[in-house]
């Protein structure tokens, strides 16, 4: 009976020993796993922030362009100039009498008003407006930023599509990053 309980405990030396190190690298490997997670979330994070700002720049433009439909109708608030994400803030027009303002001059003085906007709201902030083409009435509004974002349909792959403006795809140089959009259809 002596010599059964003097093998057990001369068989368990140094299992404690291996027991906490693999204890340490399991805790280690979770604790990389956490840390993972939380970069991750942080860039999720930071990718939702830039879509709901571009989207209520793109509300807001839209805003603008029904308290003047005229101009709008008309064209004045077009802008397929070529993106440029380091441009520089934009001056904007004066109208000494705002209710004596055209058409033109009001729809001057909300893109340039709202592009200072987009620059501080959004790195590297742009915009894109075209009428559509069977559809006069119908604006398109692209809100542009940098940022390197999550493939989910508004990546590099479908920047080249149908609904991705010239203005933005005839920027792309190789090795550039493309830029973010948004999109929103303003009906009348």
């Amino acid at each position: 009976m002596r010599g059964f309980h003097l093998r057990g405990p001369r068989l368990q030396r140094g299992a404690n020993l291996i027991e906490v190190l693999v204890a340490i690298l399991l805790l280690s490997i979770a604790m990389l796993a956490m840390a993972g997670l939380h970069s991750r979330s942080l860039q999720y994070g930071k990718v939702y922030e830039h879509r709901a700002v571009a989207m209520q720049l793109a509300y807001d433009l839209s805003d603008r362009m029904r308290a003047n439909a005229r101009g709008s109708l008309a064209g004045a608030y077009n802008v397929s100039s070529a993106y440029d994400a380091d441009s520089e803030a934009v001056t904007v027009p004066d109208c000494k009498f705002p209710a004596h303002c055209t058409e033109a001059e009001m729809a001057a003085i909300d893109l340039a008003q709202w592009r200072n906007e987009a620059r501080l709201a959004l790195p590297g902030g742009g915009l894109v407006v075209e009428q559509d083409k069977d559809q006069p009435n119908i604006l398109d509004i692209w809100v542009l930023w940098l940022g390197s974002e999550l493939a989910d349909g508004n990546d590099a792959a479908s920047m080249t599509g149908s609904m991705c403006p010239d203005a933005v795809v005839n920027t792309a140089k190789d090795g550039d990053d493309l830029p973010q959009w948004k999109p929103l259809r303003v009906p009348p």
